[in-house]
Formats: C-alpha cells, structure tokens, sequence
C-alpha cells in the first residue's frame, strides 16, 4: 500500500497566503522517486509510477508562481520535465485526498468530425433499441480521478492504479503539495496525455 491510512492526518491546505482549508493529508518517508527541481518555472515536480503503463507526474508551483506554470504547460515543456527527472532521496512527502469529477458535452467535437446523421432525423438507432424514431441529443464525456491511500484510480478512457517505489533512505528533502498543483497523467512510451488537473481546492476538486 503506497500511503499508510494511518499516517493521514488533517493538515493546511493554502488556497492563498492567509486562507487555508483543513484536508485529510497522506503522507510517505523515507523513499525514492523520480524528481526536479525547475529553477526556469520555480516549480517541483516528482512522478509517481503506475504498475501499468502510466505515471502521474505532480507538478507543484512555487507561492504565486501557478499562472506562470499554467502559460507554459506546452508539449516542449512536459517532455523537459520528463526528460529532466532523476531519482531522488525524498524523506517526507505529502500529498493531499482528493477526488475530481468532470463532465465535457462532446456534441461540438463530434459535428467537426463529420458525425452529423447520428444527431438527425436520419439516425437509425434501432440496433441499439429497437425503435427508430430515436436521435442523439448529447454525448457527454465523464472523467473522473481519485486520489487517496491505496493508491490513484482515474477513470475516463482508461482506469489505472499507482503503486509507488520506496525505499528506506536518510535525507532532508520535504515535498509539500499544501498548496494549489497540477496533476497530469501520462503513458511511459509517448508524450500523449491520459488526464490533467488542477488542484486549488482538495475539498472541492
């Protein structure tokens, strides 16, 4: 189990400088994990390997730098970060509960792909009903991500769990995400993106 339930204690969580919630916080120690430190973008970054073929990479800004970060979420710029990772002695590392929900209407998208009878008079729905007076009226896309103990569970077009490499070390280095970061799922063998969040609030992700 990567997070100890036991080891979950409610800690801060800064919305701003003076404003902070009270959110259920994991915590780890003494482990080893992919991590850089960018000096350019004043962010952490660490990666958490998946058991599969993914990893989450948890990208934390440093105090009002996120807009900064946010206008250089570029291609060029998650392949550095990936390129620039380097196992690293973490001694604590925390990481708050969270859960996020989203629904995004794919009607749009499919009209620009040139999906148009189905959402007609002309659509002939009847292998999936029987009737053929039916149309499609909305195509909603739900994606979800849970973050909590025994691991990461994302779910939109592909459902994965996160299982993290440890180790027993000494060292000095405390990771913190008490503050608003970024989330972002990838595979390990292209530069496409599974999933990508912002976290501001874990109490209303």
């Amino acid at each position: 189990m990567p997070f100890d339930p036991q080891d979950t204690h409610q800690s801060r969580f800064y919305l701003s400088k003076k404003k902070w919630v009270m959110v259920p916080m994991m915590s780890l120690h003494h482990l080893t994990i992919p991590y850089f430190r960018d000096e350019e973008l004043s962010c952490t970054v660490v990666e958490l390997k998946y058991t599969g073929n993914a990893s989450a990479l948890f990208i934390l800004p440093d105090q009002d730098k996120m807009e900064e970060v946010e206008a250089m979420l570029l291609p060029e710029t998650l392949k550095r970060w990936r390129d620039s990772l380097e196992f690293r002695e973490i001694g604590e590392l925390y990481l708050p509960k969270f859960s996020i929900s989203r629904d995004y209407n794919l009607n749009d998208i499919l009209l620009q792909l040139g999906i148009e009878e189905a959402f007609t008079s002309k659509a002939d729905l009847s292998g999936i009903t029987g009737a053929r007076n039916l149309a499609v009226s909305q195509v909603v896309h739900k994606a979800v991500l849970d973050v909590f103990e025994e691991g990461t569970e994302a779910s939109a077009a592909t459902a994965v769990k996160i299982t993290l490499l440890s180790a027993l070390v000494e060292t000095r280095t405390i990771v913190r995400f008490n503050r608003p970061f970024l989330m972002i799922i990838v595979p390990t063998d292209t530069q496409n993106i599974f999933f990508m969040s912002k976290v501001t609030n874990p109490k209303q992700a």
